[in-house]
């Protein structure tokens, strides 16, 4: 049988590492374990979808999360897990790596596919910002592996009959880390994740008040914009949130459209999970049109309005 576990300090990417978690235990008949920060009712939410026992790690006002790491070490020298599944985000990358260390075992970082077999894994990563996969076999447990948000889709519906045990992992008496002060960054209230359909702007876009076009776009077809990194890091034009890229925002709306974007690797890692790729752009050799399902070959600025009126009046029928 095997023991796999999940730790996620973020509650909705639990959620997609349990399906996974499953999938990979369901031969085996083995047990999954959710290590991760939310109240009682997520706990509960996340054995409807999949774990058998939750333990959570609540992120204390004046301690950094990954002060559990001599607890999960503990735990993990008792329990003997086969597999961790960490989400990969800067908490979860830097407790991976903690964990890794003292259990002295692999750690796989930005996994985006997993095969396990009881003896052996296959797990796949990105490498060179994208441009290529790597597969990396491993025989040697217990296995660390870092996920990234949105790898894995989490089961369209949960089983709210399934039972499972929920406790509190308490954090250890000697603490090293102290945190002074938590300032929030300011984001915007909304997660470009979550959206349909999202506008790419690029550096196609001559000037700031050209954005305006994609942002009537992205209204008339309920979606959101999102941006290439020079738009948001280097011209300031969009804020951070709405850099789509391999070290910004990752998603998978069921529609991207793509304009004035020439499709450098780095971009296209953060879109290639979209259903759908559109593409705007007066180059007809431009990169991004190899990713593209459709292309238009033309002025973002003539083709754009006609895109936005097309939706307005399909929307208005």
């Amino acid at each position: 049988m095997s023991n796999l576990w999940i730790i996620s300090d973020i509650v909705e990417t639990a959620y997609e590492m349990l399906a996974k978690a499953r999938e990979l235990v369901s031969d085996s008949g083995g047990s999954v374990t959710a290590f991760l920060n939310g109240s009682e009712a997520q706990a509960q939410e996340a054995i409807s979808y999949g774990a058998d026992l939750v333990k959570l790690m609540q992120i204390p006002e004046k301690t950094p999360w990954e002060e559990y790491v001599p607890v999960l070490v503990q735990e993990a020298q008792g329990q003997k897990p086969d597999i961790i599944l960490v989400g990969a985000t800067r908490r979860g990358k830097d407790l991976a790596a903690q964990l890794a260390a003292h259990l002295d075992c692999p750690c796989v970082t930005e996994c985006k596919t997993i095969q396990y077999g009881g003896t052996k894994a296959l797990l796949k990563r990105m490498v060179y910002g994208g441009l290529a996969e790597k597969t990396v076999e491993c025989n040697e447990f217990p296995l660390i592996a870092t996920v990234a948000g949105r790898t894995f889709s989490k089961w369209e519906v949960n089983d709210t009959a399934r039972q499972g045990i929920v406790s509190t992992l308490a954090l250890p008496d000697k603490l090293k880390v102290k945190v002074v002060e938590r300032r929030p960054k300011p984001k915007e209230t909304v997660n470009i994740k979550d959206a349909p359909l999202v506008v790419g702007v690029g550096r196609g876009f001559s000037e700031a008040s050209d954005v305006k076009l994609a942002e009537e776009l992205a209204q008339a077809m309920g979606g959101e914009v999102g941006c290439s990194r020079p738009i948001a890091e280097d011209l300031h034009w969009l804020p951070e949130d709405r850099y789509i890229g391999i070290s910004g925002q990752v998603i998978k709306p069921e529609v991207y459209l793509a304009a004035g974007i020439s499709g450098q690797v780095q971009h296209v890692y953060g879109i290639r999970d979209a259903k759908t790729i559109v593409v705007v752009d007066k180059n007809e050799n431009a990169p991004i049109f190899q990713v593209a399902d459709y292309y238009i070959v033309g002025d973002l600025k003539e083709v754009l309005p006609a895109l936005t009126k097309a939706a307005q009046e399909a929307k208005g029928s």
